[in-house]
């Protein structure tokens, strides 16, 4: 469920075939999501830690397969061209299921 409308970005996705006992960085697959600023205040306010190094706070959907170590990348006419990496993900709960993952991106 999402309150605001969100950003599309690319996703690159490291490590998800066979071979992820190595880091290979020329080995991902790229997906387009759809991302959305999220208030860094509120997740203070609900128990959820910040990360000290983080830049952003990011909620994308449940269905969407994101891990550490994963790169977003905006696209549109106001994107910023920058590559932002993900450090931690977190689910959030909502009437026992998970509706959506705040991710914190460096």
């Amino acid at each position: 469920m999402f309150l605001v409308n969100g950003m599309k970005a690319t996703l690159r996705q490291f490590n998800r075939d066979e071979n992820d006992e190595i880091f290979d960085d020329t080995n991902y697959k790229e997906i387009t999501i759809k991302c959305c600023p999220y208030d860094c205040e509120s997740a203070i306010r609900f128990g959820i830690y910040t990360v000290p190094e983080a830049t952003g706070y990011y909620q994308v959907g449940r269905l969407v397969d994101v891990k550490v170590g994963d790169q977003i990348i905006y696209l549109g006419k106001y994107a910023d061209n920058k590559v932002h990496t993900v450090l931690k993900v977190q689910d959030s709960w909502i009437f026992n299921r998970v509706e959506n993952k705040i991710i914190a991106v460096k």
